[in-house]
């Protein structure tokens, strides 16, 4: 907001017991106040604390900010929406108020960033890959992401049933569109050289507890009941981490991305399925759709 607006944008935060008052950033020349709504993305989203946080926020700042407030905008994470509570709850408050009232998503902020100058999006963003990044994918890469999942997870925990079988037309049947599509599209350019490294691996089970790990992950994503591209986004962030990514990191992401995904350890089946390939590469044959 600070690099779209300048000086006009003005960030608030807490100093002590006085609070922020329920702001969180301000617009001097329109009077916008801008409340924040963040939610873990592994935790389960309560619609009643939304819709309670939205009142509080907004009963707090027509109390203390009255004199400066022209319009009210809860600020969200939710990938997938706001709950129709919510949506209600901010209408009633337009209906009974006297301020203009607004809500942003994510699809808010990327408008926002894609107004900016290539410079600042390259600054919060970090750099994109091209395609020659995709051609000229590092292993090693590929090896520091396979090493920090692995890590990262409890042995324990990696007995998650077997492995199923994917159909050749899973991009369409789990409707991932978008740039989740092209992410994985891309991806599978790359694959076989993630196959090709899991294979030749000196541990001959890193293929399976790796997919083991990811099964597990989609299917508590399911659970949350999210939508597939919600649900790529989390597992994209399990591999890179939050924040910006090098773009070596990308396509090493993307291809680890691809590969669990053609070679059937996550998302789902469908009645008209045909076998793709083992792990041992010696059956059917899945071919992903290409543009």
């Amino acid at each position: 907001m600070s690099k779209l607006h300048g000086d006009d944008f003005i960030p608030v935060r807490a100093f002590g017991r006085r609070g922020d008052k329920g702001c969180d950033g301000y617009l001097l020349q329109s009077g916008q106040l801008f409340q924040c709504y963040g939610k873990l993305h592994d935790a389960a989203l309560s619609v009643d604390t939304v819709v309670k946080k939205i009142g509080d926020d907004y009963a707090k700042a027509a109390t203390e900010l009255a004199s400066i407030m022209k319009e009210w905008h809860f600020v969200h994470n939710l990938f997938d929406g706001l709950p129709i509570e919510a949506v209600s709850k901010i209408q009633a408050l337009q209906t009974a108020n006297g301020h203009r009232f607004g809500a942003i998503g994510p699809q808010g902020f990327e408008d926002r960033v894609f107004q900016l100058a290539e410079e600042h999006i390259t600054v919060l963003l970090g750099p994109a890959a091209t395609a020659e990044d995709t051609q000229n994918m590092r292993l090693e890469e590929v090896s520091d992401l396979i090493k920090a999942v692995m890590r990262s997870v409890d042995e324990d925990q990696l007995d998650t049933g077997p492995i199923t079988v994917v159909p050749y037309d899973k991009l369409e049947f789990n409707r991932i569109t978008g740039c989740w599509r092209h992410l994985l599209e891309s991806g599978f350019r790359n694959a076989p050289h993630v196959r090709d490294y899991i294979d030749q691996h000196p541990d001959p089970e890193i293929g399976t507890r790796l997919a083991k790990v990811f099964k597990g992950r989609y299917e508590d994503l399911k659970l949350q009941r999210l939508k597939p591209n919600a649900i790529m986004r989390s597992l994209y962030e399990d591999i890179t981490g939050v924040g910006s990514v090098t773009p070596e990191r990308q396509v090493a992401a993307q291809a680890l991305l691809a590969y669990l995904f053609e070679a059937c350890d996550i998302f789902e089946d469908h009645p008209s399925n045909r076998p793709c390939r083992g792990r041992d590469g010696r059956a059917g044959g899945w071919q992903s759709p290409r543009p």
